[in-house]
């Protein structure tokens, strides 16, 4: 589970980075704004829009300029690596914040918002700690921007009483006019006649806006912290999602592990398969298994929903089908039935599945097949694609008593069968038009040369451009075999080297030579070679005790049995043939089993190899 944890470890810090990101390029507006603001303020103030004394007006000319410059910088910053860095973000609200405080002193009628900007672009962090700093610094620098204001900035016509003149000792000047130099007299002048501006400033200037500031603050805080439990909520969302994600990760690697990922490709047989889920785990399965060395079984299926349900009960259905195909050697209707009695106990929340079972005969070439509501298969024959319909069977955890039918069919050197879900022939495409049976037809029949390794891929993709970037809206599965005439099985088995075990070998070979579909005469004359070989060796090669191997091996064109011993060397194919014709005075004696043999069987090899006599049988057959 380590890598689980150490996912939800980078989910705390991307949401928390992406955070911070939004919040910086919230500031960057907000300074990309006040810039802008700035731009019109100057030129109003050049045009005469706005009237104000010449020191007022230089400062600014001086001032604005850089803070212009300063606010259009952050475009630069927003472009790089440093916004995501943690601190950027004092950097650009102390940034912001030293640009009100120029405002508030050139202009100080007019920047009380700008102060409250500063709190709510702060607010942006859903950190509450940091809306109160700002807070705090914006007080503080609000005060002293009042007291600077009234010596260098726009002198607020309220604090004159709404006077446009001044009189300073004894000369009368208007407001927009004064010096610093008056403006320090004056405000001394009126304090001697106990009328002390600075504090009527403070009480009649900065304390009703340090209230509404404070009440914007605290409004402030209050959805910084509300915005922050949000921030924590999505996070552990996120760890739990990438828990679940983690865990679905397992689930779908445990799902794969069940379905054959290694596909054979020999003269026995060719197959390929895929599963595409449309979530992290699907509904779809396929499977291929061997019931014994000639027969093989194939199986897919669809499940109704999607998601881990369905998986839980695919996986369910593939073991069922496999166990009872493996363990009865049974019809394939009776294999659905038991299945579906199965699947139908406990049921409880109403699932079902869709399946097509089929067993091939790979010797003979016969497919028995059963449906259970599924989509009908296509085949291809002698070049020529078409469904392979049959009678559907209810479907598999429906209907407790259901009866399924078996259909066989014989298969020819190098037909194919193509099985699939649903979600092939339902392929969305932008316009919600379906892929369809009839374009899936026509697919087959343009790619019926391919192997299946090739038909699939091939179909995928055709599947994905008609799609168009449509998202998957169902688990694709997709399962090919091709019918590759003829079995080749190996089988071996140890007899004690006694003639005791005649019964015990006949029956061996019997029973294989049976499924291989060799004829009752053909049985019993291989069965007489092969009796005549493992009576020799039992009576000839060992002083003691001892044991023979015989193996049984099935080509596309013959069958082989190979006796091996490891008694004293002896080459029976070195003896010359006997005289058959010649009278009982000229023939030899012995000879006349290894004789038969010859004549039995279409070839017999002898060597010795690390110590054992290896005697070869090769008889030929036609399919």
């Amino acid at each position: 589970m380590a890598p689980i944890r150490d996912l939800r470890v980078e989910v705390d810090k991307d949401i928390l980075r992406k955070n911070e990101i939004d919040a910086n390029k919230a500031l960057i507006k907000g300074s990309l704004a006040t810039a802008i603001l700035l731009i019109i303020l100057i030129i109003a103030y050049a045009t005469g829009l706005f009237k104000a004394g010449p020191k007022v007006l230089l400062n600014v000319y001086v001032s604005f300029p850089i803070m212009i410059v300063a606010l259009l910088s952050t475009l630069i910053w927003q472009r790089t690596k440093y916004i995501a860095y943690p601190g950027f973000k004092y950097f650009l609200l102390i940034q912001y914040i030293l640009v009100m405080f120029a405002l508030n002193i050139l202009l100080p009628k007019h920047t009380l918002l700008g102060w409250a900007i500063c709190l709510i672009l702060a607010n942006h962090y859903f950190r509450p700690r940091t809306t109160s700093i700002v807070f705090g610094i914006v007080l503080v620098l609000m005060f002293l921007a009042l007291y600077l204001g009234m010596l260098y900035g726009e002198w607020d016509a309220n604090l004159m009483d709404a006077a446009r003149e001044v009189t300073i000792g004894g000369e009368t000047f208007k407001v927009s006019d004064v010096t610093f130099e008056q403006r320090v007299a004056y405000l001394a002048e009126q304090r001697a006649n106990g009328n002390n501006r600075y504090l009527t400033a403070f009480l009649y200037y900065y304390l009703p806006r340090a209230a509404t500031l404070t009440i914007i603050s605290f409004i402030c805080f209050a959805l910084s912290g509300r915005s922050f439990k949000l921030l924590q909520d999505e996070v552990s969302v996120a760890k739990q999602n990438q828990k679940i994600q983690g865990e679905l990760e397992v689930a779908r690697a445990i799902q794969a592990s069940v379905l054959p990922t290694k596909f054979p490709d020999n003269d026995r047989e060719g197959v390929f398969a895929i599963m595409d889920p449309a979530k992290e785990v699907g509904g779809d399965f396929y499977d291929y298994f061997f019931i014994d060395d000639t027969h093989i079984a194939f199986v897919i299926a669809d499940v109704s929903g999607k998601g881990v349900p369905a998986a839980l009960f695919m996986m369910k259905t593939e073991a069922l089908i496999k166990s009872l195909a493996t363990s009865l050697h049974a019809d394939t209707a009776t294999i659905l039935e038991r299945s579906n009695v199965a699947l139908c106990a406990n049921n409880d929340a109403s699932m079902f599945v869709t399946c097509w079972f089929g067993i091939l005969d790979t010797v003979t070439g016969e497919l028995r097949f059963s449906n259970a509501g599924h989509n009908s298969p296509l085949i291809i024959s002698e070049g020529k694609a078409q469904y392979l319909t049959a009678r559907h069977g209810v479907i598999l955890g429906g209907i407790e008593m259901a009866r399924y039918k078996e259909t066989s069919i014989k298969l020819k050197q190098g037909d194919k069968i193509i099985l699939y879900t649903d979600g092939v022939t339902e392929a969305h495409d932008t316009s919600n038009g379906l892929f369809g049976e009839q374009r899936l037809l026509e697919f087959t029949q343009a790619h019926a040369s391919d192997a299946p390794r090739d038909f699939i891929p091939e179909l995928r993709e055709e599947l994905t451009a008609f799609g168009g970037g449509v998202e998957q809206f169902d688990d694709i599965t997709i399962l090919m075999v091709e019918y590759r005439k003829g079995a080749i099985i190996t089988a071996s088995r140890t007899f004690p080297a006694d003639t005791a075990e005649l019964d015990n070998l006949f029956n061996y070979s019997s029973s294989l030579l049976e499924i291989l579909n060799f004829s009752k005469r053909d049985i019993i004359m291989i069965n007489t070679a092969l009796e005549e070989v493992f009576v020799n060796v039992a009576k000839y090669a060992y002083k003691d005790n001892g044991v023979v191997e015989v193996t049984l091996s099935n080509d596309q064109d013959h069958i082989s049995f190979v006796f091996r011993d490891s008694g004293r060397p002896f080459n029976p194919l070195e003896r010359a043939d006997p005289k058959i014709n010649a009278n009982s005075d000229e023939r030899e004696v012995g000879g006349l089993g290894i004789y038969m043999v010859k004549n039995i069987m279409d070839a017999v090899e002898y060597e010795y190899v690390d110590g054992h006599n290896v005697l070869t049988l090769i008889k030929k057959r036609n399919f």
